[in-house]
């Protein structure tokens, strides 16, 4: 079983919406991690049941840089995101670059950060806690002294999403 601690998502991250102003960091010198590209589903929770909306690709932009759309739908949101690593924690920096509609205003919420882990074909993506990492902090210096203080915590990251790993013609 591969267990890989890093990365995105968009998901529940993507999922629930960029939380911060300015990036944790602009250093982007980590490689990425080719097992994560690919077309991924949300596994519905008990109940519910998946659309297109629960879709995301995660496509390599570079050797340190992924593009990811998330949903895959008319209403998709595309991401910069990359691998880093502050304080020791391994994680995914992300950054609205544009939907449908075009670019995002230059005032919104642009910047989030998750971390994942990879076992076999599911893809578990847990967004920052911004209880811990409080959503109104606007600079990356206080975001980075918020994140370096909770790094131990084990609830750093949270309201994790699972997605599964789909053929793009599902």
């Amino acid at each position: 079983m591969k267990s890989i601690m890093i990365f995105l998502s968009l998901a529940v991250l993507l999922f629930s919406g960029c939380k911060y102003e300015s990036p944790l960091t602009e250093e982007h010198s980590i490689a990425i991690d080719s097992a994560v590209l690919g077309w991924w589903e949300r596994i519905p929770k008990e109940g519910e049941k998946a659309t297109q909306d629960d879709r995301m690709v995660i496509l390599k932009y570079s050797d340190t840089e992924y593009l990811v759309s998330f949903p895959t739908g008319n209403n998709g949101t595309y991401f910069r995101a990359y691998p880093i690593k502050i304080g020791g924690v391994n994680c995914v920096q992300l950054q609205v670059i544009g939907d449908n509609d075009g670019s995002p205003a230059p005032y919104d919420l642009r910047f989030n950060v998750v971390s994942y882990q990879l076992a076999g074909d599911k893809l578990k993506i847990e967004n920052i806690n911004e209880e811990l990492v409080d959503d109104n902090l606007k600079t990356t210096y206080e975001l980075r002294a918020s994140f370096l203080k909770h790094k131990d915590n084990k609830e750093l990251f949270n309201n994790a999403s699972v997605y599964r790993r789909i053929e793009e013609d599902s």
